[in-house]
Formats: structure tokens, sequence, C-alpha cells
């Protein structure tokens, strides 16, 4: 079986942040300073103090949002290992983060919204092999495919939309990470579907928002 990389967000606490680490974790996301006020949510300090103990080995991310100077100005501060675009950014200011940041080697992730006036709002159609092409010519380190929006975010028992990740899977020559919904019950038969090689899970192991649950972490992975 093909190696699955595994992005766990919405870390909030260190013994999370451990635990991740001890089970083998890919990449450790934090929720910093995002525009909307979501469960998992940190300030740049709250963040900062998280980020310090993690050795270099170890990857994180910084999941936000918002203009290209504010996202850039965070990403300077903290220095993760990779920056998540999760709001409302349009193609031409992921292209002015991913640029500003590659020089810092800090890789940036930028979410294709399942929802179409999302998709025109930020790319100007609702077409997403467009979306997938136009993305892949910038100097962007992965796409996410996410079945959810900020505003069920927190909702558990929604289900992953297969064939909205499969296609973004099978048009992008760049990484593609999905999420939305996963959980340790479901997560080999999504693997198998969508041929997915890089998934990010939240809610699917949490007992509370911000609350990792070490069995079903465990189960998982």
């Amino acid at each position: 079986m093909r190696d699955i990389k595994v992005k766990i967000c919405g870390l909030k606490n260190e013994n999370d942040v451990k635990l991740c680490m001890r089970l083998g974790v890919d990449i450790l996301g934090f929720v910093t300073e995002y525009p909307l006020p979501v469960p998992w949510n940190l300030t740049r300090d709250e963040t900062s103090l998280l980020l310090k103990p993690i050795p270099p080995s170890y990857k994180t991310s910084i999941i936000t949002g918002g203009i290209p100077e504010k996202v850039i100005k965070l990403a300077c501060e903290l220095r993760p290992s990779f920056v998540q675009l999760h709001y409302k950014e349009t193609l031409e200011d992921t292209i002015i983060i991913c640029d500003a940041l590659k020089e810092l080697d800090i890789g940036v992730i930028k979410t294709i919204p399942p929802v179409k006036e999302d998709r025109i709002a930020q790319f100007g159609t609702t077409n997403i092999e467009t979306i997938v092409e136009e993305l892949c010519k910038t100097n962007i380190f992965a796409l996410l495919a996410d079945s959810r929006v900020p505003a069920n975010s927190s909702e558990k028992g929604s289900e992953l939309n297969l064939d909205f990740c499969s296609q973004i899977i099978k048009l992008s020559i760049k990484p593609v990470i999905i999420a939305g919904g996963i959980t340790a019950d479901n997560v080999g038969d999504i693997v198998l579907k969508t041929n997915a090689e890089f998934i990010d899970i939240m809610t699917g192991v949490e007992k509370a928002p911000g609350q990792k649950d070490p069995q079903l972490l465990s189960r998982l992975l």
C-alpha cells in the first residue's frame, strides 16, 4: 500500500501536538487569526508558543485567510512549513502570497471551494478544470479539495464529496489534499475511491472542537 500523508488540523494545545508527533502525523495544522469565529482559532502568539518546541523534522501549517499583506506578515513571523489559504483569497491574491513566501521556503496550500458562488468570486469561473490549471501554473505547493466551508466546518457527520475530490486529483499536476468528513471508519474507503495520497482531518479525530481523541487518531493512522 502506498504511503498516505496525513495532516491534522485544529491543534490547540501542547498535549495534542505531542500526540500527533508521537503517532507520526506528517503535518501539524494550526488555525491562526482566521477571519471568521471558528472554534479552533488561535492568536499568532498562541500559535507561536505551540510551534516553538516542534523540532524542524516535523512539518507545520497555519490555516488562515485575508488580504495578502496580512497573510505574508503572519507567515514571516511564525515561519511554518506551509500556509493554507482557506478563506476568500482570489487567484491574484494566491499568486502574490506564493511568490512572496517562496523566498522564505514556505509552501502555500490553496483551497478550491465546493460552492459555485465561492469559485466565481475567487477564480471568476465555476469550471474546476480551469481553476486547477490556473493554480498549477503558480508557485503553489498543493491544492486542497474540501467538502466543507467555514460555516459548517464544526459539524460532524457531513460526507466528503468523492466526485469533487477525485476530479481535482485527476486534473492536478500538483499535490492534492482532500478534506471534509474523513474518519477512522471511512478513511480506507475514501482513499481507495479517490486515489488520494494526502488527507486532512480535523473533526474526524476530535471529542470536542480543539480536543483530539487519542483513540480516534490512533485508529485512523
